[in-house]
């Protein structure tokens, strides 16, 4: 039989629950994001109070052992009262974590969304080019602009989304942007919306380049690129609420208030219903604690773009994204795929092999699992390079330099103009599209 899929085989026994587990360990035990949570303001902040929640209460147990029990027992509402204050507290903190986590999922999907967006743009502007008409000098000019810009928009981006300039930020870096010409970046320098005005650069070349024969397709085809570089805009627009709105003042200043009454009450009902000094400490510390390292890690995420929240990593984004930018300029000139002739079993109408019926393509297309597709070809590719064995004098093409847009804030062009900065091959700086 040929089964259409290759399911994964279950690992025998309980070794996908000790697989889980040993996941799950690693996952806690990571040595850097613990750190940066010790290290955090709020973990701080809540540990402090905690240790005062927990010393009150152990004072508070002491002198009321001193009295007799009948020092804190006349100052404390009933038990109802207070079971109804802490799930009231609860309640309030649940709500605030599940307003948190929804914000750390968009964020996560508008972070990735907006990556596919530009090399969805990129991609279909490259592939356009194919049929160009214009000569090879203008295409490759376009091509590598573009690349720039996108690069760049996608950096300008995610650091719009940071927030406030007075936080610290991540650095992105971006591909050939000091290659640009410095008309160019003096203007994205000193651009009071730096993404909108990239984003019309864009929108610029891909219109010069359409009317100069670079991009050789029909109009309605190309409204295609228009449209993924809309998409991309407003997906960048959608993920500033996330940065630019907080939650309400009022519900802020509750939900202070409700913490801060939790760190005095706790110890004077942990004094009363608890045995010994340490127990009384112990229980509320960690109630007071987890009650506010929560509220803590829930602010942290008002906007998990930040360095702060620790919750996601846009430079990695940014870096893949450039990894396949550069990817699709390396791909440019490539051949279109084709089937080997000598590996199909049926034939098409027009073509001299008899055609099949379904049934007998199920039964004699050829199917293996990605896994041993892959294995067969890297070893295919590693025995063509043993047996070539290319020349040590090769001429290797220089690397497209990157740099950080924070390094690009403060580009100038080189003595001599933006000619004598060093250039990648097929690429003039300061020549026009």
């Amino acid at each position: 039989s040929n089964p259409a899929c290759f399911p994964l085989s279950k690992p025998a026994g309980g070794a996908g629950g000790a697989a889980a587990m040993v996941s799950m360990v690693r996952l806690l035990v990571d040595r850097g994001k613990f750190c940066h949570m010790v290290r955090s303001r709020g973990f701080i902040m809540s540990a402090i109070v905690a240790f005062l929640s927990g010393v009150a209460s152990g004072v508070l147990y002491y002198y009321d052992s001193s009295r007799g029990g009948q020092f804190i027992e006349k100052l404390v509402p009933t038990e109802v009262v207070f079971n109804v204050f802490i799930t009231f507290c609860a309640l309030v903190l649940g709500f605030r974590t599940a307003h948190a986590l929804t914000r750390y999922t968009d964020a996560a999907m508008y972070l990735h969304k907006l990556s596919a967006c530009w090399f969805d743009t990129a991609s279909t502007l490259f592939s356009f080019c194919r049929p160009s008409k214009a000569d090879n000098e203008a295409v490759d000019q376009f091509q590598q602009t573009l690349l720039r810009l996108i690069s760049v928009t996608s950096a300008l981006s995610l650091e719009a989304l940071q927030g406030a300039s007075w936080c610290p930020k991540f650095r992105f870096e971006v591909v050939g942007l000091s290659e640009l010409d410095d008309a160019t970046q003096r203007e994205i320098v000193q651009a009071e919306h730096r993404v909108e005005f990239v984003f019309q650069l864009v929108q610029q070349l891909c219109v010069d380049g359409m009317e100069s024969g670079v991009l050789g397709v029909p109009a309605p085809i190309l409204t295609r690129s228009f449209q993924e570089m809309g998409s991309a805009l407003l997906t960048f627009h959608e993920a500033k609420k996330l940065a630019l709105v907080q939650m309400p003042y009022a519900y802020i200043l509750i939900t202070a208030t409700l913490l801060v009454s939790e760190a005095v009450c706790v110890p004077f009902m942990m004094a009363l219903y608890t045995r010994g000094v340490w127990l009384s400490f112990f229980f509320s510390m960690a109630v007071t604690f987890f009650m506010w390292i929560t509220n803590c890690v829930n602010e942290s995420l008002d906007n998990p773009f930040t360095i702060e929240s620790k919750a996601l990593n846009p430079c990695d984004t940014q870096h893949d994204l450039n990894s396949q930018l550069l990817q699709l300029l390396a791909q440019r000139s490539s051949p279109s795929a084709r089937t080997d002739p000598g590996d199909t079993t049926h034939g098409s109408p027009g073509s001299n092999k008899p055609e099949c019926t379904y049934p007998d393509l199920l039964a004699h297309t050829r199917r293996l699992s990605l896994n041993t597709w892959d294995r067969r070809t890297r070893r295919s590719i590693e025995h063509c390079v043993e047996e070539a064995h290319p020349p040590d004098d090769t001429e290797l093409a220089p690397p497209v330099r990157m740099c950080s847009n924070e390094d690009a804030n403060h580009a100038r062009a080189p003595p001599g103009g933006a000619a004598a900065a060093p250039a990648p091959r097929h690429w003039r700086p300061g020549q026009e599209a």
